[in-house]
């Protein structure tokens, strides 16, 4: 008999960080728990993210670090009487696992039940043909497809609808991508590893639509059925580049309105024929022919599209998706931005303005990786930018990529490329596509041939070709008013305009505001487009007369986000920064974020009292600066903006942390964590360290505690500032010695905040703000786990080294060690 009521609700995460999966599934998860958190629920939250934030919330939830298989679940389930799962925070993770309870029978034995997504919807979804089965029965075209068990009838199919062919295992052991073939020799050589990381022992094979559009479509359904399309993107490459690793537009720029409503339309079918209580992404391929689409992905459940679709329209999808699932409607919804009491969730978003979502990488890390843009993706991150037109948009996105990052993502510079090498390029994509395209413009290639070569919709390249019209008139019109004026307008920074002058970009900037009175203005983030009065705390800059954003009162800081995920910090910045603007907001702080990353967590609705979504660069810092006049300005460490603020004369308050790691690939066999403030030493605890250089939490014995105590009260001679610092030890001959006295690691500080109960990043912050905190010691927390690094090798087809350094690390997880 069906339970009449949830008590005990176990919410599973998605895992460590890794590419294609950044903190946005971290995002939803912290907004669904803070939203059941107000009604009677026992609630449950297992991950093997070491980064998680979860254990940090000023909410009841019982945080469960174990590695996401089925026996860890399984087990979970007995000991916890979980009545309900809840897998729609957990990216495809919790999607497959949800699955395969449901296929070990512990769900109907257990008699637990799924949340927001039915087993039945799991089990169509984890299918591509039964997918296309319930395609058909709603009168959706279908791409053919099959699912064989051998490489005989792989071979047989293919060879009836022609190449190329993609291929994907079912229920995989690990995150796989559709993988293009293109004859039979790939077809064989790819479906040899499909097969052995599917746990069926079978690979879906589908025709390809390499060359279609590439749209999403982002829809909220609820429980009596009502429906609503949250965003609609557009894929600046065409299918055959992972959608991870193109360009995305919102709203959609090129589709007639037949086409888009009719996706739109397609769209609300598929949620309401899986009936599905919370969000659904839809991706479509779009013949360019003829109009005809194809479903080629739905996913019911938070991913890096939902995320996009949140920040580009202002609506809080993750919050009205918690409210669903705790049994409301859409019509009772109240979105609290609304000032009209009438006004609830089943707002169909409208945007004046213009998102963009660019992907960024890490190839200057991993020399050897292949860039060719594929099905397979291989960004390590995205920013996002706005803008009045889609120009201003891409540019501010551009720019948003730091200087350093910018020119890893091309190997060469395109300037110096022959014809014949730009040319294998533009049929070829690579990482840092965009600066290809723009050098073939200047080079005299039209907007049809480039079209014809990339299959990019000549409306792109119109686009281009008017910000390589505007380089041209600036480089031509030094420090002339009129040409900086409408650069500024259609996204121009001024160290971009400084390279076209070939001045210092602090001249463009005197000259801009002292004789052109050229300023930034700044424009709500909100889901009404102006139609209904609005309380938005979300802005991003343009160059026009109006501007809505009222200075911040009372006291304020401002801090310093993350920006685009990178190896080395990604998951564990985002914790970070995430309990700093907690900390500062406790002493009494009013916080101003700027931050980018489309999936950050620190983005969602309620942290921080003010948000910029503005590329992180000198010029955007000091425009805010000079908006805000915050009474403070933090960030994590020092790092290359800081210091270019700094010789401007602006003081930033710098957590003392790692930005990178700490002393890595050295021998050491402990390490001691403690605080130093105004000369006085605590010790926090000690954690071992084995040969892969892992860490273990240990209970201290006497012994070791008598060999610890005397070294730590000498780290001092080791230290210069306050704040918490790891101390690397060594055992020689039963003797123990300081190897290094470090601050504590970015990438470290989330663990060992777990490990010893404490909020690192908080007391860090307090000590920088106020010159001292309070500190309370809490037993290290035991566990038959260990913290181990993730790094992206496998995924840029790369052997993994045995020493890898940790600052190429993506992310880190908990690890067994029973």
């Amino acid at each position: 008999m069906a339970r009449s009521r949830a008590k005990n609700i176990l919410i599973i995460g998605a895992g460590p960080t890794q590419i294609g999966r950044d903190t946005e599934s971290e995002a939803a998860a912290v907004q669904i728990i803070k939203n059941f958190a107000e009604i009677d629920r026992n609630l449950f939250y297992v991950t093997s993210d070491a980064n998680s934030v979860i254990p940090r919330l000023d909410v009841d939830v019982k945080f469960i670090e174990a590695e996401l298989t089925v026996n860890s679940l399984i087990q979970i389930l007995r000991e916890n009487e979980i009545d309900v799962i809840l897998p729609v925070a957990g990216n495809t993770v919790a999607l497959q696992l949800s699955e395969q309870l449901n296929e070990s029978g512990i769900l109907k034995e257990l008699n637990v039940r799924t949340m927001g997504v039915t087993t039945t919807t799991i089990h169509n979804i984890n299918n591509p043909e039964l997918m296309n089965r319930v395609l058909k029965h709603i009168k959706e075209p279908t791409i053919p497809t099959t699912v064989v068990e051998n490489v005989t009838d792989a071979l047989r199919f293919a060879k009836r609808v022609g190449f190329p062919v993609l291929i994907k295992p079912i229920a995989s052991l690990t995150k796989t991508n559709r993988i293009k073939c293109d004859n039979e020799h790939q077809l064989m050589e790819m479906l040899e590893s499909a097969f052995k990381v599917s746990i069926t022992n079978q690979v879906a094979v589908e025709k390809s639509v390499v060359g279609y559009k590439e749209i999403e479509m982002i829809v909220i359904r609820d429980a009596e059925g009502s429906k609503l399309l949250i965003n609609g993107g557009e894929n600046f490459n065409p299918i055959g580049v992972h959608s991870g690793d193109s360009i995305i537009f919102s709203p959609t720029q090129t589709l007639t309105d037949v086409e888009f409503q009719s996706l739109r339309t397609a769209a609300l079918k598929i949620a309401e024929i899986l009936k599905i209580k919370g969000v659904c992404h839809v991706q479509f391929a779009l013949d360019p022919t003829d109009g005809k689409h194809f479903i080629t992905r739905i996913n019911p459940f938070f991913d890096r599209s939902s995320a996009f679709a949140a920040r580009a329209t202002g609506y809080p999808i993750a919050n009205v998706v918690a409210k669903i699932l705790m049994g409301q409607n859409l019509r009772e919804i109240k979105l609290s931005g609304v000032q009209r009491h009438d006004s609830l969730a089943l707002i169909e978003p409208v945007m004046d303005h213009i998102a963009v979502r660019f992907p960024t990488w890490s190839f200057a890390s991993f020399k050897n990786a292949n860039q060719q843009l594929n099905t397979r993706m291989k960004s390590t991150g995205s920013v996002m930018a706005f803008g009045r037109s889609a120009e201003e948009a891409l540019q501010k996105a551009i720019r948003s990529v730091d200087s350093t990052t910018a020119a890893e993502q091309a190997a060469l510079d395109e300037s110096q490329l022959s014809e014949a090498q730009l040319i294998n390029v533009l049929i070829h994509p690579r990482a840092g596509e965009v600066y290809y395209l723009l050098e073939a413009i200047r080079r005299g290639y039209t907007v049809d041939e480039l079209a014809k070569m990339t299959h990019i919709d000549a409306f792109y390249f119109y686009k281009l070709r008017h910000l390589v019209k505007l380089e041209r008139r600036l480089r031509d019109n030094r420090f002339d008013m009129a040409a900086l004026q409408e650069a500024k307008y259609f996204g121009f920074g001024d160290t971009q305009i400084a390279h076209l002058w070939q001045v210092r970009s602090d001249e463009v900037r005197d000259f801009r505001i002292k004789k052109a009175h050229v300023f930034a203005t700044y424009k709500g983030v909100e889901p009404t487009a102006g139609e209904f009065p609005y309380l938005t705390n979300t802005y991003y800059s343009t160059f026009e007369d109006e501007d809505e954003a009222v200075r911040t009162t009372g006291k304020k800081i401002l801090v310093l986000g993350t920006a685009n995920s990178q190896v080395g910090t990604n998951s564990a910045a985002e914790y970070t920064t995430f309990q700093t603007i907690q900390r500062c907001q406790k002493l009494g702080y009013k916080v101003i974020l700027i931050n980018n990353n489309p999936n950050a967590l620190t983005l969602i609705p309620d942290l921080a009292d003010k948000i910029y979504l503005e590329p992180l660069t000198v010029e955007n810092c000091l425009n805010i600066i000079h908006q805000e006049k915050p009474d403070k300005i933090i960030a994590q460490g020092k790092w290359e903006i800081i210091t270019q603020l700094v010789l401007r004369n602006v003081q930033v308050e710098q957590l003392p942390v790692s930005r990178t790691t700490r002393s890595e690939n050295i021998e050491a066999d402990y390490m001691g964590v403690i605080s130093s403030i105004n000369g006085s030493i605590n010790l926090f605890g000690v954690v071992g360290i084995d040969e892969d250089n892992m860490f273990i939490p240990i209970e201290v014995s006497e012994a070791l505690k008598v060999k610890v105590d005397p070294l730590i009260k000498n780290a001092n001679q080791h230290i210069t500032n306050n704040g918490i610092y790891s101390v690397i030890i060594k055992e020689n001959m039963h003797q123990l010695q300081i190897v290094s006295v470090v601050p504590l690691a970015v990438q470290d500080l989330p663990f060992l905040s777990f490990a010893f109960d404490q909020d690192f990043a908080g007391i860090i912050t307090e000590i920088t703000l106020n010159g001292s905190s309070k500190i309370e010691n809490h037993p290290i927390i035991q566990g038959d786990y260990r913290y181990l690094h993730v790094y992206p090798y496998t995924q840029f087809g790369l052997k993994k080294p045995q020493n890898p350094p940790f600052s190429l690390a993506i992310g880190a997880e908990f690890q067994s060690i029973k």
